[in-house]
């Protein structure tokens, strides 16, 4: 009678049957493979900055935070949280932290400019750098700088670079973790970090003779070496015509920068060369003057 009015009523019974049965065997499963997480994941997490900038080398700081505990990985890798940070994770991990991390700075190595450098043809592609280097290397003869699109500026997630009015990345100091986003976005590879404190860089990454770079850009390195026989401690070594510095024995002396005769090396303003073109500018005209002899 009740399968005349009810004719799906076994069917519905054997499928509530199969749902409570893997219901069943799914809490089974949940209880039996359950793996209690680390408190202390949660904790490192709360410790980091939270930037989720991968410059530790792992996806974000949660990724982060689980390696610390589940591979004792080093607690020094993150640059944006420094020394701060890692004394706190070394808290919460009960070890004692390493010396104090020394923060580091995005420092471009290049300055030839738009205003100073030569162009091979006119390109009118994407506004990327990867995109315009891809194009026979650039529009500019040089192939060693920067091409001024800003894709430095678009991998900082914290506006600490911008492109200046010439072209090359301006990076404020204040503003920059030294998450290291922009030396991985640029192709030429002309950004680096540098310990802070240490003022002192070759902008420049030439590695063509003398000849052949000025064609390109007049503001290079000339691999002249002065500022290799002017550095004390010997921390500044030209090779294949550029000059680069060992910030392990750099005193930031300044001598090589006074050396430079281009100058190329930055602060450029305490260089002997760009004190004498300043002289140079603002040295008054003298007026030529013909001596008028008076007739009798």
């Amino acid at each position: 009678m009740l399968d005349s009015f009810f004719p799906s009523i076994p069917a519905v019974l054997t499928l509530a049957g199969i749902g409570v049965f893997f219901g069943l065997l799914l809490s089974a499963a949940k209880i039996k493979l359950h793996v209690e997480k680390d408190e202390r994941i949660g904790q490192i997490v709360e410790a980091l900055p939270g930037a989720n900038c991968g410059a530790c080398g792992f996806p974000g700081c949660a990724g982060y935070a689980a390696k610390i505990v589940g591979e004792n990985r080093e607690i020094s890798l993150c640059p944006v949280g420094g020394s701060e940070a890692m004394k706190k994770i070394a808290a919460i991990m009960g070890i004692e932290p390493s010396e104090s991390l020394v923060p580091l700075k995005a420092r471009v190595h290049c300055h030839g400019g738009a205003d100073v450098t030569f162009e091979r043809f006119s390109y009118s592609g994407p506004k990327s750098c990867y995109a315009a280097v891809s194009v026979m290397n650039g529009p500019k003869v040089c192939t060693f700088g920067c091409l001024g699109f800003g894709d430095c500026a678009a991998a900082c997630l914290f506006g600490a670079i911008r492109v200046g009015a010439n072209g090359i990345p301006v990076v404020d100091e204040q503003k920059c973790t030294g998450c290291n986003n922009c030396v991985s976005a640029c192709p030429r590879s002309i950004i680096s970090l540098i310990p802070e404190g240490r003022d002192v860089w070759v902008m420049c990454k030439n590695k063509e003779k003398t000849s052949v770079m000025r064609k390109g850009c007049p503001a290079g390195c000339t691999g002249c070496k002065l500022c290799e026989k002017n550095c004390p401690e010997g921390a500044v070594t030209v090779a294949d015509f550029c000059a680069s510095i060992d910030y392990e024995k750099c005193t930031a002396c300044m001598k090589c920068v006074e050396a430079c005769p281009v100058p190329v090396i930055h602060p450029v303003e305490k260089s002997k060369k760009y004190h004498k073109q300043k002289e140079e500018q603002l040295r008054p005209k003298q007026e030529e003057t013909t001596p008028v002899s008076a007739e009798a």
